[in-house]
């Protein structure tokens, strides 16, 4: 399963999309404008973007360089009706990996996906777990009890430090030091792991009197 953002001002196109990547298996997202794109690309973190080229606010030449930009690993499917050379050779300037011309064959577009998951090997990420949660850093996915959990930035940062150093006590100083790097208060860790535990359950991060937090088998 692969996490799927379509970027396309059609809603028909968009929702057909939708219904033939949801039906492979896959978690979609949707937006309509250049600038929605964006934003739901910070909050989803795709594997895969499909991209149409002419969008409201912002086009999809300066969307895909501002994804490619914020994440280089990000697959890009550029989607457009314009076929000539020059537009497909600027679409791939600007950070696609791919081109598809409208209309095009749904079985070639997906076919051009799994190519690009394969050549990323998003498809076959190995996982960080520990506790019964399962971390894929390249995708930045987390799935507890088999289902998916949607972490801020610093909590995912958060959280794969302390799966990175299962078994280990850390200190309240060690973990601020490492996650945020500057001086904050270490009330900030404390805050931070309550919401984690909010999204996670409160017995997986467990804390250890007198020092820190830690997260271990049993």
């Amino acid at each position: 399963m692969a996490k799927v953002l379509i970027v396309e001002d059609d809603r028909g196109i968009a929702r057909f999309l939708e219904i033939e990547m949801t039906k492979r298996g896959h978690d979609v997202e949707k937006a309509e404008t250049g600038i929605e794109a964006l934003e739901v690309f910070e909050e989803f973190k795709p594997d895969i973007v499909l991209l149409d080229v002419m969008l409201p606010e912002i086009d999809g030449i300066e969307v895909a360089q501002q994804m490619r930009s914020k994440d280089p690993k990000v697959g890009i499917i550029m989607i457009t009706a314009l076929g000539e050379t020059r537009d497909k050779v600027t679409g791939l300037k600007a950070g696609a990996d791919d081109y598809v011309v409208k209309p095009f064959n749904t079985e070639e577009l997906v076919a051009r996906m799994e190519s690009l998951l394969r050549r990323k090997n998003i498809s076959e990420e190995t996982p960080i777990e520990c506790c019964g949660v399962r971390m894929y850093t390249a995708s930045r996915r987390v799935i507890v009890n088999g289902k998916e959990v949607e972490l801020s930035k610093k909590e995912f940062e958060l959280l794969e430090y302390l799966m990175r150093n299962k078994g280990k006590a850390l200190s309240k100083e060690r973990i601020l030091e490492a996650v945020w790097g500057y001086d904050y208060g270490v009330n900030t860790v404390e805050v931070y792991i309550n919401y984690l535990r909010k999204k996670l359950g409160p017995n997986i991060i467990k804390t250890v009197w007198g020092v820190g937090y830690i997260m271990k088998e049993g």
